[in-house]
């Protein structure tokens, strides 16, 4: 380990000084990136073994990297270089999206879809009111919401409520990946935060529609909405169930390179949702979820392939999101950020632990199920860039605040999982 830090130092330190000899010339940025990027997998997998040697998650490690690196702190990967590696993290997005699908299976749902849907719509419900209310009395001191009128302010309100509901699918199954953890606890919060993931992209679309409404923009009436709504789920469900019966096909007939097919299969999917707007990680969640469940083909080869994948795919995805955080965000205003991280932790405490003992769940499942609906990462963070480039006047100040609260609970999310699948008895191999 001293010896791989040592040459991490060098790596990082000889990039530190050939930054000021780069000839700012077009077309020479890609392979600057490729050369970064690899330092930074290089510093997110060696603070990844010394986040695990600490008792800590993998993925705490990859995000502080990605956060050392980024340009929050030393701006060894600046912004631009970011920018142009933002295909390898909608690589990562679709491979685990296809893992997660595959994770998901019909038994799990049916036999456990009272505690599902009581889990998810209680704490759902509880973090949608109470930061709506959250933000109604703290208004004089949040800065998007000075100066609105009562039908702004409450819509704009709900928005930031509606954004920050949502959980994080890449971190659950990271952790379960990692520690291979097996029981009630971690069958039940994979199943919430993947059923979750649709509902409160859902609700955002809703809840961003009315903002914008009663700001003055342009926007569609409650029908078109809908119609929009449905359009865009029963789109990406197609795309899933022609992407589901492409991996069908290749399985039952080729099962070769499987590794590369699914790289191929990502992004031509990927491709194909910007042109036909429709939601890549759904699209991407409903194939692995046929493939395992429907398919006359057995996916354990492609099961175990995502999964040999996963480990590289997790060190890109976390560490690329950790240098996408912005320190700043949360030092500048860390006194309206931390209340309101800790409200919503309150919050989904609440919720989950009330839906779980109405459904009558399992002892661990009621204790510690909300361990694992704290951490946010890529969704939330897409849909706060969403609010920060349609909403103009107060999106960008709403996305700082937003940045910050996701910061806090994208480092201690993993923590508090991790100490549930502990106390709950579930982790196999420590």
């Amino acid at each position: 380990m001293i010896r791989r830090l040592v040459v991490l130092v060098l790596l990082v330190g000889g990039a530190v000084l050939l930054e000021p000899l780069r000839v700012p010339t077009e077309g020479v940025i890609a392979p600057r990136s490729l050369f970064l990027f690899g330092i930074l997998l290089l510093t997110a997998d060696t603070f990844g073994a010394l986040a695990h040697d600490l008792r800590f998650p993998r993925l705490v490690g990859y995000l502080v990297a990605g956060l050392a690196l980024g340009p929050s702190v030393l701006n060894v990967v600046p912004p631009g270089v970011l920018q142009d590696l933002s295909m390898m993290k909608q690589l990562a997005v679709g491979v685990i999206a296809l893992l997660a699908g595959a994770e998901l299976r019909v038994k799990d749902l049916v036999d456990r879809y009272r505690i599902i849907v009581w889990v998810l719509a209680l704490q759902t419900a509880a973090v949608l009111v109470g930061l709506t209310l959250l933000m109604l009395l703290l208004r004089s001191w949040v800065p998007f919401l000075g100066g609105l009128e009562f039908a702004p302010l409450l819509f704009v309100a709900f928005l930031f409520a509606a954004t920050l509901t949502v959980n994080s699918p890449m971190v659950t199954l990271a952790l379960l990946t990692e520690t291979r953890a097996e029981g009630p606890l971690a069958r039940t919060t994979l199943s919430v935060v993947l059923v979750a993931d649709v509902l409160v992209i859902l609700i955002f679309t809703v809840a961003f529609s009315l903002a914008k409404a009663s700001l003055g923009g342009e926007t569609a009436s409650a029908p078109d909405i809908l119609l929009r709504l449905l359009q865009e789920v029963f789109g990406s469900i197609v795309a899933g169930g022609v992407v589901g019966g492409v991996l069908t096909l290749y399985l039952r007939f080729v099962r070769r390179e499987l590794v590369v097919f699914a790289v191929v299969l990502v992004f031509a999917t990927a491709a194909a949702a910007q042109t036909l707007h429709f939601e890549l990680l759904l699209s991407l969640l409903v194939a692995g979820f046929l493939v395992e469940n429907v398919a006359p083909v057995r996916a354990e080869p492609l099961v175990e392939t995502l999964h040999v994948m996963a480990v590289p795919v997790f060190v890109i995805f976390f560490a690329m999101a950790g240098a996408d955080l912005r320190l700043q965000a949360f030092v500048s205003l860390w006194p309206l950020v931390l209340t309101v991280a800790l409200v919503r932790i309150g919050l989904i405490y609440a919720g989950s632990t009330a839906g779980a003992r109405l459904a009558r769940a399992e002892p661990v499942v009621a204790r510690y199920a909300w361990t694992g609906l704290v951490s946010q990462a890529g969704v939330a963070l897409g849909l706060a860039t969403i609010v920060a480039d349609r909403l103009p006047r107060l999106g960008l100040a709403m996305q700082t605040v937003i940045v910050g609260i996701i910061a806090f609970n994208e480092s201690l999310g993993p923590v508090l999982f991790r100490t549930g699948l502990v106390r709950a008895g579930e982790i196999r191999v420590r």
